[in-house]
């Protein structure tokens, strides 16, 4: 049983998510707090594997009670409930990179509760597998194959790189993206499962932070070295184009199970840039851009996964590597410097992870 914590100032937000998630067998709603402070009172009692938390509140709101939920509870996982709104987005994105794990946008009405209702039970249970570890999913049947042994090439021609990336993605690519030298001289393409509402303030948020540029992708506007494109959330980002002429196009997500879609951005960028392609996913739940790795290195491109043993959600890189189309594996921290060195041409030994300077 999943023991579940709701932190909301509204009683009637509180009643509807604990009617919602009582709905599943699995979870079970231990405790209820009106703001950050009577969480923390009652935390070591209710000793929950999950809290839900409220963005805005009186007394201690959800920026101020994170860091000290984690102290009190080490092992427990939080996602914040978000407003739909700029500063919503702002202020969860800061909440994730200070240790929440996921999030999830209010329903704009009452008609969208039922899709509301099944993205936070989805997230609730992922978010507590991340508990058993890599070594603990025998009823999941994972299975990791031998690597198969690549030879090392540098990409010297138009080379792209293309990244898939779900739960887990802020504080995940916060560690990726600033340390890529700024001459870095590749575009870098990223789906993100994200809200439309919510990826140019993430987009704001990187650009900060990084050497390079980055933004969120507009629909027509011409690749360029040096640049991360960020695709804007429930539509799938593709390039269109022959190289170095390449432009980005948005697409309707028709029937994309997730958007915007990993498999979708691959797909498009092996078709264009073939085996000058760089695909990586990293951390999240379900499946997206295990096709996607198998068509890129169909092209002749090479594939990356975030290590799961080290990933905040596993499923995503595992299943990319189940495939058998996975040329590296490598923790998150590591992948700026094999980036260096297939793009920038550093010398590099393939297949085994073993990389080495010249």
């Amino acid at each position: 049983m999943i023991r579940t914590v709701i932190v909301d100032d509204s009683a009637v937000v509180r009643s509807i998510l604990r009617k919602i998630l009582e709905s599943h067998p699995k979870i079970k709603v231990v405790g209820e707090a009106s703001n950050g402070k009577e969480l923390l009172e009652k935390i070591g009692l209710w000793k929950p594997d999950i809290v839900t938390l409220d963005v805005n509140m009186p007394v201690m709101g959800g920026l101020e009670v994170l860091p000290l939920i984690k102290d009190r509870c080490p092992k427990c996982k939080v996602i914040m409930i978000s407003a739909l709104t700029k500063e919503g987005a702002k202020e969860t994105i800061e909440a994730l990179n200070k240790g929440a794990i996921d999030f999830i946008p209010k329903p704009k009405s009452y008609s969208h509760i039922f899709e509301f209702e099944k993205e936070i039970i989805s997230k609730i249970l992922a978010a507590h597998s991340t508990e058993k570890g890599i070594e603990d999913i025998s009823k999941e049947k994972i299975i990791t194959p031998e690597i198969p042994k690549v030879t090392y090439k540098r990409l010297e021609q138009n080379p792209v790189v293309a990244i898939g990336v779900s739960t887990g993605g802020p504080p995940t690519l916060g560690k990726i993206l600033p340390k890529i030298d700024k001459d870095f001289p590749a575009p870098i393409l990223i789906a993100i499962h994200m809200p439309d509402t919510f990826t140019n303030s993430f987009a704001e948020h990187l650009n900060a932070k990084c050497s390079l540029r980055v933004k969120e992708a507009e629909d027509g506007e011409k690749l360029e070295k040096g640049t991360i494109y960020i695709s804007r959330g429930r539509i799938n980002m593709k390039v269109k184009g022959t190289p170095p002429d390449v432009h980005i196009a948005y697409e309707d997500p028709k029937g994309s199970i997730y958007v915007p879609s990993v498999d979708e951005l691959f797909y498009s960028v092996a078709e264009v840039f073939k085996e000058n392609t760089i695909g990586i996913v990293l951390t999240g739940m379900g499946n997206d851009g295990s096709k996607g790795v198998v068509e890129i290195k169909r092209k002749g491109g090479i594939t990356i996964a975030e290590d799961p043993k080290t990933a905040i959600l596993w499923a995503m890189p595992q299943n990319a590597i189940n495939t058998g189309s996975i040329d590296y594996v490598v923790p998150a921290e590591q992948i700026p410097a094999l980036l260096e060195k297939l793009v920038v041409g550093v010398g590099v030994k393939g297949g085994d992870h073993e990389y080495k300077g010249n």
